[in-house]
């Protein structure tokens, strides 16, 4: 009986020892205990070529302060119950500063508010909060609007002044700012330039999912010059559906993704608007660290973007590689 006792007694304690972090086909890293002061971030998942570049970025900026990450993220960017469950767990483990990127930024006010009542720094990383809401310290990240027009400017001006040009807008999910801002800042400049708009869908920020939209849209017709795709994932998707239909349509993605870079030197996706993802990764950890040592900071950090076509495509790949 006693041999029992001692043998339930270590399956309890082994029991005690396994992590607490469990999130149902999500990721999550826990940190080191350590010492060091330790970060938690946030980001909308773990598990995309977009997303893993802002987390490495996180990396670089931890290894170089000397601090611990813990790093959260659901399957898919619209899981959006799930990440904000994660901040909630994120925010039980007392870090410094939280490095967060809303899926659904209406829906996470109520996450945010609770770690500044907390006095825990909030940097925000690729997507704002709502407008007129304040109450974080910080966004890093791409003015979203501008590099929509930047982007539909480019196609407008390979277009070498064709008329009466077709486009379908592929947006991120329903309530995604990121996705959407930059769609409405390429639909703007289309418009500018008379162009007709076809289709204005959601492609939920998945290859798959852009891939039966476009499917859906070629359907209705095939008489299209551009489409523009708020990121590169949808884009793909867009490529694989156009050329199944042997549509020959100038495809822009956003996000400068290997992928992408990768598609474009093919000859299969015309460009991408590259965003600055290890950057942005980089620029959050550095300045959710700033607040912690009491420094000054800038409300919004422009991480900047840049414009990839077959001529410039293969310098940027080398970079990445």
């Amino acid at each position: 009986m006693k041999k029992l006792s001692r043998v339930l007694l270590v399956m309890v304690l082994a029991l005690m020892l396994v992590p607490t972090q469990v999130f149902a086909n999500g990721s999550s890293e826990k940190a080191a205990d350590n010492g060091k002061p330790t970060v938690a971030v946030v980001l909308k998942t773990l598990s995309s070529e977009y997303w893993k570049r802002v987390e490495t970025g996180c990396d670089q900026a931890a290894a170089e302060l000397g601090i611990n990450l813990i790093k959260l993220g659901p399957p898919t960017e619209d899981a959006v119950e799930q990440q904000i469950n994660m901040v909630e767990d994120a925010l039980t483990q007392n870090p410094v500063a939280l490095v967060f990127s809303p899926s659904q930024p209406s829906t996470a006010v109520n996450v945010v508010n609770k770690a500044k009542d907390m006095k825990i720094p909030v940097i925000l990383v690729d997507t704002p909060m709502p407008d007129g809401f304040t109450n974080y310290d910080s966004y890093v990240g791409t003015e979203n609007f501008q590099a929509g027009v930047k982007g539909a400017e480019s196609l407008i001006a390979s277009m070498n002044g064709q008329k009466n040009v077709n486009v379908v807008l592929i947006e991120g999910a329903p309530g995604n700012p990121s996705c959407t801002t930059r769609t409405d800042g390429a639909e703007q400049a289309f418009r500018a330039a008379g162009y007709n708009i076809l289709s204005r869908q959601p492609g939920y920020s998945d290859r798959e999912k852009a891939y039966n939209v476009m499917q859906n849209v070629l359907q209705t017709s095939s008489d299209i010059d551009i489409v523009f795709c708020a990121n590169d994932e949808m884009a793909l998707g867009d490529v694989r559906a156009s050329l199944q239909a042997g549509v020959k349509a100038k495809i822009m993605g956003v996000d400068g993704n290997k992928s992408a870079l990768e598609s474009i030197l093919a000859g299969e996706l015309y460009s991408t608007i590259a965003q600055r993802p290890e950057g942005m990764g980089y620029l959050s950890v550095q300045y959710a660290m700033k607040v912690v040592n009491g420094e000054k900071i800038e409300k919004y950090v422009d991480a900047g973007v840049d414009i990839y076509t077959k001529e410039n495509a293969q310098k940027a790949l080398d970079a990445l590689n």
